[in-house]
């Protein structure tokens, strides 16, 4: 299936990463004139250009899943981007895979946040969450021995292809195991998992 995405940027930031990761998106520059809402299936929006929340917030509220764009990603930042309806914040920079992934990821109805921010985010989660004496049984038990090593892997904010590299298994028996570790943990993403392995461990 083809995917359209869609870039909304200034002159001062166009990266040919992009269009090398969808030959065929459309890249729109603020700078030249003001964009209009259309049709897209993914819309990729730079923070920090005119009006970037309220472009978030239109196309969301169209339905289409917005990813921002971060310059130099912060905490704050992220915040902003998550409260106007963004479904993922990643590097302006990053490379060509990381960016298929981030589409994919969106296009499937999950969320994508960066690993190193998202760390963060799920210990200082994971320290509010924890109970302190007399803990439930842990939802991880209902694990295999590899799928915990994977869940555990993830939850230390490793990528897919970091995984398979740490447990000598290819990247297709990765995503086998962490389609397997959804369905038992009942969990639709990466986050919620990186959540459930912190308090469940």
């Amino acid at each position: 299936m083809n995917i359209k995405n869609t870039f909304i940027t200034d002159d001062n930031l166009k990266i040919s990463r992009w269009s090398m990761a969808f030959p065929d998106a459309e890249i729109i520059s603020t700078t030249q004139f003001e964009p209009q809402f259309h049709q897209s299936d993914v819309v990729w929006i730079v923070v920090g250009i005119k009006n970037w929340q309220s472009l978030i917030s239109g196309y969301t509220q169209l339905g289409i899943p917005v990813i921002a764009l971060s310059k130099r990603m912060t905490l704050p930042e992220l915040r902003q981007a998550l409260e106007a309806g963004a479904r993922a914040y990643v590097e302006a920079l990053a490379n060509v895979n990381t960016l298929k992934q981030v589409a994919e990821t969106v296009t499937n109805g999950a969320m994508w946040l960066p690993a190193p921010l998202l760390t963060r985010i799920i210990g200082s989660l994971s320290n509010i969450l924890s109970e302190p004496t007399n803990r439930q049984k842990s939802p991880l038990d209902a694990l295999t021995q590899r799928e915990r090593q994977v869940t555990e892997a993830v939850a230390q904010g490793a990528s897919n292809k970091e995984v398979a590299k740490l447990l000598n298994i290819t990247e297709r028996t990765v995503k086998a195991h962490l389609t397997s570790i959804y369905e038992k943990l009942q969990v639709k993403d990466r986050m919620h998992l990186m959540l459930i392995a912190r308090v469940g461990s």
